[in-house]
C-alpha cells in the first residue's frame, strides 16, 4: 500500500461520514465542521523523533514510534483544518466565545479522532500492524513549571505529541503561538496512527522550527489572556488557566482567538501568493 491509497482511503471516511455537522442553537443551522484533511508521512527512524527525548523539547516521558509499536516503519500524520463557517464566525466575534466555536471546537478534536481510528481499522483489515498512541492506554500527560520570562509557565511532557509528529512529517512549522502551521493553516485538529508498512516520508520544505510564522504579531494581539510574546511564545499556564475561566464561565468550546482572524488560519503565509 502506497501513501496515495492511504490518503484516498480517509478521503472516503471522511466524506462518507454522517457526524461532519453541527447545530447551532441560536442560529438554528447545522454547519460542517472539518474539512479535507492534509496528510504527511515520516519515517519510524527518522533522527528527529530521537531529539524528542530531550527535556528542552518534551523530555524522557516522550516514547519513540517503535515503543508504541515495535515494528513501526512509518508515522502517518492527518491535519484536518476546522470549516470557514466555523472559522468566519469565530473571527468575527467580539465575545470570549461564540457558539460555533464552542460547539465545533471539541466536535472536530472528536471527529477527526474517530475518523483517525476507522483508517486505523481498515489498515489493520488490509494486513498492517497499527497504533494510536492518542487512543493507546500508555498515553498521559504530565506538566512541570518554568518560568517564562518573569512569568509562571508550564512545560508539558506528554508521551506523545500530534504537533511535533506533523513537523517531522513534513506538514508544517510551528508559530509563535505554538500552533502548527501547515499548507491548510493553524486552526485544525491534528491525528496520528504509527504502521507496519514501510513508506515514503514527505518531504520537509523547511528547515527551522518556526519557518512559516510571519511573526506579525496579530495572535498577540488577538489572546485575551495576554499569553502570547515574541520573546516567549505562548505561555502554555495562562493560557491553561484562561481555558479554565472560559469552561467554567461559558460552558466550554476553549478560547482559539490566536487561530483565526490571523494570517495562518487557513493558509501557510510565508508562501508567496
Amino acid at each position: 500500500m502506497n501513501p496515495s491509497e492511504i490518503q484516498a482511503m480517509m478521503l472516503k471516511i471522511f466524506h462518507e461520514s454522517d457526524k461532519n455537522l453541527i447545530h447551532l442553537p441560536d442560529e438554528n443551522i447545522d454547519i460542517p465542521i472539518l474539512e479535507e484533511p492534509v496528510m504527511g508521512i515520516a519515517s519510524a527512524d527518522d533522527p528527529l523523533f530521537a531529539e524528542l527525548k530531550k527535556p528542552e523539547v518534551i523530555g524522557p516521558n516522550w516514547m519513540a514510534p517503535q515503543e508504541w509499536l515495535p515494528s513501526a516503519k512509518s508515522v502517518i500524520v492527518f491535519f484536518f483544518p476546522y470549516s470557514e463557517e466555523i472559522r468566519s464566525r469565530a473571527a468575527a466575534s467580539k465575545e470570549y466565545i461564540n457558539e460555533a466555536w464552542k460547539y465545533g471546537y471539541p466536535a472536530g478534536s472528536a471527529l477527526s479522532k474517530e475518523m483517525n481510528i476507522a483508517l486505523l481499522e481498515e489498515l489493520k483489515t488490509a494486513g498492517m500492524e497499527v497504533n494510536s498512541p492518542i487512543g493507546d492506554p500508555r498515553f498521559s500527560s504530565s506538566s512541570v513549571s518554568v518560568k517564562i520570562g518573569e512569568e509562571d509557565g508550564l512545560h508539558f511532557t506528554p508521551t506523545w505529541s500530534t504537533r511535533h509528529a506533523a513537523f517531522i512529517a513534513g506538514l508544517g512549522t510551528f508559530g509563535i503561538h505554538r500552533h502548527m502551521i501547515t499548507e491548510k493553516g493553524c486552526c485544525g485538529a491534528i491525528t496520528t496512527l504509527i504502521v507496519d508498512a514501510e513508506l515514503t516520508p514527505t518531504e520537509r520544505t523547511y528547515t527551522d522550527l518556526y519557518e512559516n510564522c510571519i511573526h506579525c504579531g496579530l495572535c498577540i494581539q488577538r489572546c485575551p489572556a495576554e499569553a502570547i510574546s515574541f520573546d516567549n511564545l505562548r505561555n502554555l499556564k495562562m493560557c491553561r488557566d484562561w481555558g479554565g475561566y472560559l469552561r467554567e464561565n461559558y460552558g466550554g468550546g476553549g478560547c482559539g482567538k490566536c487561530m483565526v482572524a490571523v494570517p495562518c488560519e487557513h493558509a501557510n503565509p510565508a508562501v508567496p501568493k
